[in-house]
């Protein structure tokens, strides 16, 4: 497997860059990334293409790239392969036919990988993972209440109310066969309206167990009883914890550059 991800992802690169094919061609097969470890920050521009829409602004691109490659430190320091890293993404790469279409759009993700080479952020000097999501319900989620430990302190919650003016905001989902309104009581939320608790048939879960379980796009939501059938009102998309990527797109056309944005959203961690 390992010898077979290393040759995708080298085809893959050769395809988008004639330099490599150039050196090989001239210098012989051993100057060929083929015969040599994977360095992340090559395929960085790949794993950023997969989480964030290439129409955003360089700046937020710039801020997922950071974001991208704290992660990904923290997981090769956890003792997780870059191999096993990049397995997912070369798969859905191969099976939903999305290569050429990263190959039209990779400037930007390239771009933002060269400007940003080397940066993480970190708290107290250690990397801590940094989650993100697409679109909140109007602010992110406090890491340490959310998640019950002060192991998640550095993510605090702050304002992204720019999110609740996005087309796409509100999401209707109807369920006619079941009937959710009678069955789910929501116990508590939080000061953007995520369901942190509910029962369902009289157990009790989180609301991020019962998003997952029902593939909504948010915990941010709300059931209504409308002609027989029960409609969840969702606010957002997402998790809603550390970076908002609509947010920080807004930001971005503002004016306001990667680090300020990353700032914004992670204003206890530092840059490395």
């Amino acid at each position: 497997m390992k010898e077979y991800l290393s040759t995708c992802f080298t085809l893959l690169l050769m395809i988008f860059c004639l330099p490599f094919l150039a050196t090989f061609l001239i210098s012989g097969q051993k100057s060929c990334p083929l015969y040599k470890p994977l360095d992340m920050e090559k395929y960085l521009p790949v794993i950023v293409y997969l989480q964030i829409p290439y129409t955003h602004h360089l700046e937020n691109i710039k801020a997922q790239t950071v974001i991208a490659r704290t992660n990904i430190q923290r997981q090769l320091e956890k003792g997780t392969s870059l191999y096993e890293i990049l397995e997912e993404p070369l798969d859905y790469l191969v099976h939903e036919q999305s290569v050429f279409h990263f190959l039209r759009t990779y400037e930007h993700f390239t771009k933002a990988a060269g400007a940003t080479k080397g940066q993480i952020l970190t708290y107290q000097n250690q990397k801590v993972v940094l989650p993100y999501c697409y679109m909140t319900a109007g602010g992110t989620r406090d890491g340490a209440s959310l998640f019950h430990s002060d192991k998640y302190e550095y993510l605090i919650s702050v304002d992204s109310s720019v999110d609740q003016k996005a087309e796409d905001y509100l999401t209707s989902t109807y369920f006619p066969d079941v009937d959710y309104y009678e069955q789910v009581e929501i116990v508590s939320c939080d000061k953007y309206g995520y369901v942190q608790f509910l029962k369902a048939g009289g157990h009790l879960m989180s609301g991020e167990e019962f998003r997952r379980k029902l593939e909504l796009p948010s915990s941010a939501f709300t059931l209504q009883k409308i002609n027989g059938q029960t409609r969840i009102l969702s606010r957002g998309h997402g998790h809603g914890v550390g970076f908002s990527q609509y947010g920080g797109n807004k930001m971005a056309q503002q004016g306001k550059d990667y680090k300020e944005i990353l700032k914004y959203y992670f204003p206890r961690l530092d840059f490395l």
